[in-house]
């Protein structure tokens, strides 16, 4: 999975790379896509601080305004909170974000803002330790973190390298709440015991990479 989501990145900057070129540059930059890396400074709720990376595009129709669509992918260790009902694992978030995004001054440094909604599609995996130690009891354990819709809110800056490429520094903060559900088997008598809650997805996170414009 991680081999697909590099692939399709690196194919992304391919193709732009060979419009950018093909461009003269007499022509103003009106759209970018960027790779980055990706790591939670803070998170919350049994989400320990994760790492990761993606890719984004935008275009502006003004030199201030435009939208922006970005992907990323994180990986968290979760703890077990009476909030989200979990035994603890690892959860995998990729995420699809919409925003709209305004950038400051046309020098080698633009600042930017940009909010909008996100998408998030988890996978979550027990920790095999604490499923273990449950099949010793001769219990098994099922347990999930539902998909959800939040919003992401982030402030940066781009430094213009030249006129088709940079690099950009932000911080990024997301807001979502998802589902968990729990069930808990007895492989004796083929009982289950379920539970849910939720797990909160409030994180800060800093993203650095690089930009190329067309």
């Amino acid at each position: 999975m991680k081999l697909l989501r590099i692939s399709a990145i690196l194919f992304l900057f391919l193709g732009v790379a060979s419009l950018a070129g093909a461009q003269t540059s007499a022509d103003p930059p009106r759209g970018n896509v960027s790779g980055f890396g990706s790591f939670a400074l803070s998170a919350s709720d049994g989400l320990d601080k994760g790492y990761g990376g993606g890719a984004s595009g935008a275009y502006f129709f003004t030199d201030a305004i435009g939208f922006e669509g970005a992907f990323s992918f994180r990986t968290f260790d979760v703890g077990a909170t009476g909030d989200n009902e979990l035994s603890g694992g690892e959860v995998s978030t990729n995420t699809l974000s919409l925003n709209i995004i305004g950038r400051f001054g046309a020098g080698s440094i633009q600042p930017f803002v940009s909010g909008g909604v996100a998408f998030f599609m988890n996978d979550y995996t027990i920790d095999p330790a604490v499923a273990a130690q449950l099949a010793q009891f001769n219990f098994t354990a099922n347990e999930d973190i539902e998909n959800t819709i939040g919003f992401n809110f982030a402030g940066g800056a781009d430094f213009r390298l030249s006129d088709r490429i940079g690099a950009f520094v932000e911080g990024r903060y997301t807001i979502a709440t998802a589902d968990t559900t729990g069930g808990l088997t007895d492989q004796i008598t083929n009982i289950t015991a379920t539970t849910a809650g939720e797990q909160k997805f409030s994180v800060f996170t800093f993203n650095g990479g690089i930009r190329i414009f067309f």
